[in-house]
């Protein structure tokens, strides 16, 4: 995947790392002394695979272009609708608010990941 704008600053993007540790100090407070390492492991594995996800959405929801109009290759397109949407990842499914456009009545767009071509603000 091609993405042609830098990731926005997020509010709190160190908030999933910061869950995973505070989950990760309960666990093994809870696991002391490890009894069944495999339900441990198991159990590490899938606080790491939701704070891998929560870091996907937040890096997905920053790509996104929220403006009123935006121009794509010389068309004119015109916010149609903001909302959420669940994205297959290679951790699994994570839930992101987009924006999407549209020109006339041809289907609706989405820049981020960007659309080919290089897009302007109007």
């Amino acid at each position: 995947m091609e993405v042609c704008q830098p990731l926005a600053k997020t509010a709190n993007p160190c908030h999933a790392l910061e869950q995973l540790e505070l989950m990760l100090t309960r666990l093994r407070q809870h696991h002391n002394p490890i009894r069944h390492f495999e339900d441990y492991e198991n159990e590490v594995h899938a606080l790491f695979a939701q704070a891998e996800r929560e870091v996907l959405a937040n890096d997905l929801a920053s790509l996104d272009v929220d403006a009123p109009a935006i121009e794509l290759n010389g068309t004119c397109y015109h916010r149609a609708l903001r909302c959420s949407a669940t994205y297959q990842s290679a951790v699994g499914p994570i839930r992101v608010a987009r924006t999407l456009y549209r020109h006339d009545k041809e289907p609706c767009i989405c820049l981020s990941p960007p659309q080919s071509g290089i897009y302007r603000l109007i």
